[in-house]
């Protein structure tokens, strides 16, 4: 072999190497935006068409230092999120879409709210206490519960569908963690809906409104419902 094939079969070789690496670190990429982007470009969005079910129960305990069931609830529509007390996107989301609905459904018996802390260390009752009294919560159809960390977050992401709560290195107060602020509304076991009002505040007032009312006709409809069971039972 001549020097001057070595040197063409070495540049060759680098070539293909070159493509190579390229040609992976771009799926690579792909990949990566396939797989994350859509959770930021579209956090409020319906993940799918059936949200599922819950299969177990989760203890907890409420404001009032109650232990609770969430299984108390599969007589009722209700909407569960999760929030911390120092995060204020969370007060904001509870103070306006939350209060707003639960000003408009809580005369109803069949209409429950939840608001799970992903920080139980930092949320103790006073925490709780103090927010519920924030948003003119009444302990007998708004819990602020709170329960063991990591129990919490696992129930979250596996039984209920949330995103991942993740635990943020050394930030301020505020950012703490990153979690899915999402309001979902539940018939009885079954979610009905999912919807992230905070995300979709930030897509302006058209958009917003928009999904408020998917989750306020969600609530309608599952009340609706239990009334015509209800009277149909009697």
């Amino acid at each position: 072999m001549t020097d001057r094939t070595k040197i063409i079969l070495i540049y060759t070789v680098v070539a293909v190497l070159s493509a190579t690496v390229l040609g992976t670190s771009f799926w690579l990429r792909e990949s990566r935006k396939r797989r994350f982007t859509p959770i930021v470009a579209d956090t409020g969005g319906e993940v799918a068409e059936d949200f599922g079910s819950l299969a177990k129960d989760l203890a907890l305990t409420n404001q009032e230092g109650e232990v609770i069931n969430l299984s108390d609830l599969q007589d009722k529509v209700w909407i569960a999120t999760n929030f911390f007390a120092t995060c204020p996107y969370c007060l904001e989301t509870a103070a306006e879409d939350l209060r707003s609905l639960y000003k408009e459904f809580s005369a109803e018996d069949d209409f429950h709210v939840v608001s799970i802390s992903i920080d139980p260390e930092t949320d103790q009752l006073e925490q709780l206490q103090d927010y519920a009294s924030a948003v003119d919560a009444d302990s007998s159809n708004w819990w602020f519960v709170r329960g063991e960390e990591k129990v919490i977050h696992d129930y979250l992401e596996k039984e209920m569908g949330f995103m991942k709560v993740v635990k943020n290195k050394v930030p301020p107060a505020k950012t703490r963690y990153s979690h899915d602020r999402s309001l979902m509304v539940f018939d009885g076991w079954q979610c009905v809906k999912k919807r992230d009002l905070q995300f979709a505040r930030s897509q302006g007032e058209k958009v917003r409104e928009s999904y408020y009312q998917d989750v306020r006709q969600s609530i309608l409809k599952g009340l609706a419902s239990r009334r015509l069971s209800s009277g149909a039972q009697r």
